[in-house]
């Protein structure tokens, strides 16, 4: 697997949390008061993404070793913030500032104490030195609340590498 491949797929990691958290207000605003502050820590990421600020992301992350994002294939899991904040620096060296744009056509989640989660299938696209890319992406996130302040403690995301969109069943 090339070093390129990897911060591809990392890139489209941030483009699927971005992508979250603008769907994640239309599945919870109804369901639960928890979610304003679920939506408030989407749109903290969404903006620190967009400006490109590593301190401002890794203050929405969890500590500790148990604190997890993972990509498509093997070799694609980044454990703690300090490898986290790794990957997200090539991030966003990978994509126009402004450019990513989603449809998330499915979403459901859910709060449940001090746990809550999403998940979403979403058509991406964005430009990379102002060249456009489209993609779907499957998009997962666990949340935890700590200290009365909900934090990011796991995300996943995958995208179709074949070439083939899975049949609906």
């Amino acid at each position: 697997m090339t070093v390129k491949y990897l911060l591809r797929n990392t890139c489209l990691f941030a483009l699927a949390l971005s992508a979250i958290g603008l769907s994640s207000r239309a599945v919870f605003a109804q369901d639960n008061p928890e979610v304003a502050q679920l939506v408030a820590l989407l749109a903290q990421h969404d903006d620190a993404l967009g400006q490109k600020n590593l301190d401002a992301l890794m203050n929405l992350y969890a500590d500790g070793n148990n604190t997890v994002m993972m990509g498509t294939g093997p070799g694609e899991k980044w454990q703690g913030k300090a490898e986290i904040r790794d990957a997200y620096s090539h991030i966003i060296q990978d994509y126009d500032t402004g450019s990513q744009k989603h449809d998330c056509y499915w979403k459901t989640g859910g709060v449940n104490g001090n746990t809550a989660w999403l998940s979403s299938m979403c058509k991406m696209s964005d430009t990379a030195k102002k060249k456009p890319r489209e993609y779907e992406l499957n998009i997962s996130a666990v949340f935890e609340k700590v200290n009365d302040k909900w934090l990011i403690r796991q995300m996943h995301y995958s995208n179709v590498v074949s070439g083939k969109k899975p049949s609906k069943s």
